[in-house]
């Protein structure tokens, strides 16, 4: 491991003894010389990583194209290998202002979602709501604007975060895709103070589960 090259490679460099004084006072200022010793002497309190993978397998179908000036029609399909089971899914985005269009029965709808800063307060947000409308078949319109006021919550490192990634398999102009999601955990550290002034961090292990690896064909 990385622990084991670094604390090995520590041990077994050669230090002659009419020099010792002036290695010494040079490894004292050398950060990796200190770094080396920092995890020699808590190694046993290092977190170990524990991986779980027990993942949902999805294969996904996209297609994407371009009906309108400066709109995106995506269509796709999901396909879950452990059901399956076929999921159809498709998205009307407007690349203008970033909102979502849909046609539902003859009005074409546009939808769009902002987040302010209130003031002088970090963790509280508005969150302003727009939805226009028009009715394809009369050609009337109407358009409605709401706001609420949140705060915003903190991730909790200790419960867990998710993050999700898409990795080209065929190069970064390529078609194939493997998506994954993982969840991790970091351990609440413990800080103790003894008499001489020493602290010892004692921490628990860094929990990292996948989620789900996908696999998306985009074209």
């Amino acid at each position: 491991s990385l622990w084991s090259f670094l604390l090995s490679s520590s041990s077994s460099s050669p230090s002659p003894s009419s020099s010792a004084s002036g290695s010494s006072s040079r490894g004292s200022r050398n950060p990796f010389v200190a770094a080396r010793t920092w995890l020699r002497e808590n190694q046993s309190s290092l977190p170990r990583i524990q991986v779980r993978v027990e993942p949902n397998t999805t294969l996904k179908l996209r297609k994407r194209f371009r009906p309108l000036f400066k709109t995106e029609v995506t269509l796709g399909a999901d396909f879950n290998t452990q059901l399956g089971v076929w999921q159809f899914k498709s998205s009307w985005e407007d690349k203008i202002i970033g909102g979502r269009l849909m046609l539902a029965g003859r009005e074409l709808q546009l939808s769009k979602t902002w987040l302010l800063s209130v003031g002088a307060v970090e963790d509280l947000v508005t969150r302003l709501r727009l939805r226009a409308a028009i009715d394809l078949g009369t050609g009337k319109s109407y358009a409605r604007l709401g706001f609420r006021t949140e705060r915003l919550s903190p991730i909790n490192v200790v419960e867990g975060f998710t993050l999700l990634r898409q990795l080209p398999l065929d190069g970064p102009e390529g078609h194939v895709k493997l998506e994954v999601k993982a969840n991790f955990a970091f351990p609440e550290p413990e800080i103790e103070y003894s008499s001489s002034q020493r602290t010892i961090v004692g921490m628990g292990d860094v929990e990292v589960n996948i989620d789900e690896l996908n696999l998306l064909l985009e074209y």
